[in-house]
């Protein structure tokens, strides 16, 4: 009798990928950690499992109910939800041993037991850049966030030819002196924000019934459906309808409100200025971010063309995210790229392979014809691998050549090296280039000198 065999299927939405799949996310994932350096932010690694009252002391909205939670012996502990919560940690942690203002880069998985579909997963990769300092942090490191994920998205968006994106800006002051002009206090404050957040998922009459069941005011509801016809015009400031005029009379003597839209003007203009692409940055009411720790900016992109996916980045300023583990005034603003969001996705439809990456798997692979030329073959390694910077790999199967030659077309190898008896007699070997077909048989110094030669590299 066969014994039952345990079902080996992944669970639902947990991701693994093929070698090939796995390369191009690496490589994605490597170049984005080299333009959060180049850009000056340093890098940090927290742990995966966090005490649950380090997670819920800051979570609020939705997040509470996504959270892997379980118990090890006496301990209360939680998978990490993001990567930012846990950053406000550390910074609590090691306040006396960092130089502020502190860049930070983390890239890594995070938990969460939400609905899994195309594009939203229960573990995925984060990217995150965050700077933190004590009280006053100026305006213009928002800036900073935001024309970095600029620079890694028009990379992104290049390399895979993603086509055009938007990345829409707005403040969370303006919506705070908006709600605080009627006295909506924060409990439902936070609803109403929440609602604002999920408007551009819903549709329209969806969104008015869940925000007419929390307000339950006719007045305020139709306030707040017309702050969506408010345009934000670049060196101008807000653009109210005339129609409106005196029902948003309150806006000029509104200091939060003031305030929101003095800082949205600064950061839009800037960004403008230096990246020298102002249709990119675009101002919009409706991007609110559901976590109840922004307290400024906040902003979401989408890509043109790949609407499916919604926001593929997102950030905002906090200005209290650590005030529950310490009594200091810390002060940050951060943003991160869902690379298991965008990439998966397009990955498993084909979309992004790695013709699109200037790289292989393997660099180089060596097919020794015999056991004869094993140890000769693993020499021939040792002497490519410290000359050169190439991926070298060595086969070892007792196949026809062509089963080997496939092989290594399959693994994506940009050359070969052939190793028989008469290349260990002449102490040469023969590389193939699997892209032109031209094949050689010289001195291993000489093959060097072409491998390095190829790989831009000093021999």
């Amino acid at each position: 009798m066969l014994k039952n065999k345990v079902n080996t299927k992944v669970l639902s939405g947990f991701v693994e990928l093929l070698p090939e799949q796995q390369f191009v996310f690496n490589e994605v994932k490597n170049k984005i950690e080299n333009l959060y350096k180049k850009a000056g932010y340093l890098s940090i690694d927290t742990p995966v499992i966090e005490k649950s009252e380090v997670l819920f002391a800051k979570a609020g909205g939705d997040t509470e109910k996504q959270v892997y939670r379980f118990k090890k012996g006496d301990n209360d502990l939680s998978l990490r939800f993001d990567l930012t919560v846990p950053f406000a940690r550390y910074v609590t942690e090691h306040y006396n041993d960092l130089s502020l203002p502190f860049k930070r880069y983390q890239i890594g998985k995070v938990f969460r037991g939400e609905r899994a579909q195309k594009g939203r997963y229960r573990e995925f990769y984060q990217a995150d850049i965050d700077i933190v300092s004590e009280e006053n942090l100026s305006i213009m490191y928002d800036v900073d966030i935001i024309s970095t994920l600029y620079s890694v998205i028009s990379m992104i968006s290049s390399l895979f030819n993603l086509g055009k994106f938007k990345i829409k800006i707005s403040n969370r002051k303006i919506w705070e002196g908006f709600l605080k002009e009627f006295n909506i206090k924060d409990e439902k404050k936070y609803a109403i924000i929440n609602i604002i957040d999920k408007k551009n998922k819903m549709d329209e009459a969806s969104f008015y019934s869940e925000l007419s069941n929390i307000i339950n005011d006719d007045k305020i509801e139709n306030l707040i459906k017309r702050m969506f016809e408010i345009k934000f015009i670049p060196n101008f400031g807000i653009s109210i309808p005339e129609k409106y005029y005196s029902d948003f009379s309150f806006i000029n003597s509104n200091e939060l409100i003031k305030e929101g839209v003095k800082e949205l003007e600064t950061i839009i203009s800037s960004l403008s200025t230096i990246t020298k692409n102002s249709e990119v940055f675009v101002a919009d009411l409706s991007i609110v971010r559901g976590l109840d720790y922004y307290t400024g900016t906040v902003f979401e992109t989408f890509l043109d063309d790949f609407k499916e996916f919604g926001s593929i980045s997102s950030g905002g300023r906090y200005e209290h995210l650590c005030d529950n583990y310490t009594d200091k005034k810390i002060c940050g603003v951060g943003g991160s790229i869902g690379l298991s969001r965008l990439f998966v996705p397009l990955i498993e439809d084909g979309k992004i392979t790695i013709a699109n990456l200037n790289s292989n798997m393997i660099d180089v692979l060596i097919l020794p014809q015999d056991e004869s030329v094993y140890n000769y073959s693993l020499n021939i390694k040792d002497k490519v691998s410290s000359s050169t910077p190439c991926k070298i790999s060595i086969i070892y199967e007792k196949k026809k050549f062509k089963k080997l030659m496939d092989y290594a077309n399959k693994i994506n190898a940009k050359y070969v090296i052939i190793i028989g008896s008469d290349e260990l007699a002449n102490n040469t070997i023969s590389l193939k280039n699997m892209d032109t077909g031209k094949q050689i048989t010289d001195s291993i110094n000489k093959v060097i000198e072409i491998l390095n030669k190829d790989f831009n590299t000093k021999g």
